[in-house]
């Protein structure tokens, strides 16, 4: 399976089993307007967009990840409403992105040192003159 179709298919999942949990209610937590909602559509059209971009750029990964796990984690917010289990998925996804995406994440201060390494076009022509 490729990374593109894990966050698809765990959204997916996660959606299908809000349907069943709200089946045959009047309250559907996507009829209303909340920061939960906002926040997954929002997460899904940022995954949607690092999808179609270059994925050789260590940008795109990283909002590419952010992005599924911040869309799937929103879901599991409405799947379990409860405080406490929020603090569980959130802990255990923070272990879990620290253990696989570890270089990544080593390399996102590179990427903002690079820049200041670097010097400028403009203080490279007063040092030749």
């Amino acid at each position: 399976m490729s990374i593109h179709k894990a966050y698809t298919i765990l959204m997916s999942l996660e959606l299908g089993s809000i349907g069943i949990m709200y089946q045959g209610s009047n309250n559907n937590p996507f009829q209303q307007s909340s920061p939960i909602c906002f926040l997954f559509f929002t997460s899904v059209f940022c995954h949607a967009v690092a999808t179609m971009a270059d994925m050789s750029l260590p940008t795109t990964m990283i909002i590419f990840h952010f992005s599924g796990v911040i869309g799937c984690e929103t879901l599991l917010w409405i799947l379990l409403p409860k405080f406490w289990n929020w603090y569980i998925i959130n802990l255990f996804l923070l272990m879990v992105i620290s253990l696989c995406f570890f270089n990544c994440i080593l390399n996102i201060p590179k990427l903002f040192r690079s820049n200041d390494a670097h010097p400028s076009n403009l203080e490279q022509q007063e040092a030749q003159v």
